[in-house]
């Protein structure tokens, strides 16, 4: 019994000790120039802050690469805010402006008492937030949820 221990001790040493660890040795550079110049990018979005950064990465990508397809799905307060706040109106501008899509949760709207008509023409609405990022995602869409 002992012998058998030693062995597989001397083993799982042996293991550990010869096999080459392979970390990660890309560049912060190598790994942004990864995003496909076709590529599907989706995010879900809570609040305003999390809104405008999105809108500017949306606007970053469609201009290096207009073929990128670029979703913000919007849930919660930011529903609210997006029909309200005045300060949120560029964004929503250099969304439409640079093809990056706008979609925003019917069921938040009416838990915060939004109408579409608060919203410019170009934004979008789904039933349900969650089910529409779902459908994204079996589309090949990567998402982020922020």
């Amino acid at each position: 019994m002992k012998k058998q221990i030693i062995i597989i001790a001397l083993f799982l040493l042996g293991i550990t000790l010869f096999n080459d660890v392979k970390a990660q040795n890309l560049t912060t550079s190598q790994v942004e120039n990864a995003i496909k110049k076709d590529g599907k990018y989706a995010l879900l979005v809570q609040n305003s802050k999390h809104f405008m950064v999105s809108v500017m990465t949306g606007e970053e990508y469609k201009t290096e690469n207009p073929d990128i397809q670029f979703e913000i799905v919007l849930i919660g307060e930011v529903v609210k805010d997006l029909a309200e706040k005045e300060d949120l109106k560029p964004f929503i501008e250099k969304a439409q402006k640079t093809g990056v899509k706008i979609v925003v949760c019917e069921f938040a709207m009416e838990k915060l008492g939004v109408k579409k008509s608060q919203y410019q023409p170009s934004i979008l609405t789904t039933p349900n937030g969650f089910t529409y990022l779902f459908g994204l995602q079996e589309l090949g869409f990567k998402t982020i949820t922020l």
